[in-house]
């Protein structure tokens, strides 16, 4: 592909992407099988959903064996505040953010923001000489939604509706039109776009192609499987790789970064942006350091360098940088009320603010 088409496809995603991000459906939330209701079958599951939710804030698809690991492995219910039978044989936990959290710095796992890219999910699937491109109630549509649960994303499938039939047919998914794809997925919302074919194959199984388009750029690779759900879910995790090696801040001793906020008009800007920066995740703490009339100095306590930080920071549009101005120097946009909110979110440390 050309070095033209790859950058007016990254601008495509880029124009809507900062209002595309979604907090991560029900991160810290597990529903696990059991065999029976006994205190072992609870104490089993309870390990295997501690084990899912730091596959999905760490992003990694296998846990190290490190001490604090295994520990926790052998004794979760520490981690988790709730749980309740939602079916005789399915029990539903609610683990405590912090309580993770601290467990995530402890083990030394990276850490995935809550807050990620929502894709959509163009798919053609050829079987017996005929293509058709998977929306929901297709076979495949069950697995990609289980499994989008269990990497922590929202992955959503085209209605393929007159709409969409108008603008997108088999072909044009199996072809990989990208800039087609883009364009008919302005509609979803969506800041990530996924590209993938899949083709029975004789022997035995199903392989294909899967392509993903970010406002950062691309990354592609082959799917294979036995079933449909099984490539179904490699194309998921394909996905939810990719954008964990890109948005995953590995771990690190935490430091002090400072940062500068203009545009805090008043005092319930103030309160607002200090809750804001105390949402993230990889920030331990907020220091504030001045305040002269709307531009706010602060340190935030952090994993992250300076510039996935800023990255980090600017995502979901309620802060921007200035043309010109110094990395760390960002502008507090909270007259725009349709920007998505984080206040809350997963905070585990107070503001030592006055």
């Amino acid at each position: 592909m050309s070095r033209k088409l790859h950058l007016w496809v990254a601008v495509a995603v880029a124009v809507a992407a900062a209002a595309k991000l979604v907090a991560a459906p029900a991160l810290y939330e597990v529903e696990v099988d059991v065999p029976d209701q006994s205190l072992p079958a609870r104490h089993a599951a309870s390990r295997e959903g501690l084990e899912t939710v730091l596959m999905r804030i760490s992003g990694l698809t296998a846990l190290p064996a490190s001490a604090a690991v295994l520990e926790a492995r052998g004794q979760p219910e520490p981690y988790y505040n709730r749980f309740l039978f939602v079916e005789e044989r399915r029990l539903r936990f609610h683990f405590s953010p912090s309580a993770v959290l601290d467990l995530v710095d402890r083990a030394q796992l990276p850490i995935w923001p809550a807050q990620r890219p929502s894709a959509i999910a163009w798919l053609a699937v050829e079987q017996g000489g005929r293509r058709e491109i998977v929306q929901d109630g297709h076979p495949l549509a069950a697995a990609l939604a289980a499994q989008a649960e269990q990497r922590g994303l929202e992955v959503r499938l085209p209605l393929m509706d007159l709409r969409d039939q108008m603008r997108v047919q088999p072909s044009d998914v199996w072809a990989g039109a990208t800039l087609l794809l883009v364009a008919a997925s302005r509609r979803y919302g969506a800041a990530t776009v996924l590209i993938g074919r899949l083709r029975s194959q004789k022997e035995a199984g199903y392989a294909g192609r899967i392509v993903t388009w970010t406002a950062g750029g691309d990354f592609q690779g082959e799917v294979a499987a036995e079933d449909l759900a099984g490539v179904g879910a490699a194309a998921v995790d394909f996905l939810a790789d990719g954008l964990a090696s890109r948005y995953a801040l590995p771990w690190k001793e935490p430091q002090w970064l400072p940062l500068v906020v203009d545009g805090v008009a008043s005092p319930l800007h103030y309160g607002r942006l200090l809750r804001y920066l105390e949402g993230f995740e990889f920030v331990r703490s907020v220091r504030v350091v001045a305040l002269d009339q709307e531009r706010l100095e602060v340190a935030l306590q952090t994993r992250a360098e300076m510039h996935p930080l800023i990255e980090l920071l600017t995502m979901d549009g309620r802060m921007a940088s200035s043309p010109g101005a110094p990395t760390n120097r960002l502008t507090w946009r909270e007259a725009n009320d349709d920007l998505p909110r984080l206040d809350g979110l997963h905070a585990r440390n107070g503001s030592n603010a006055p």
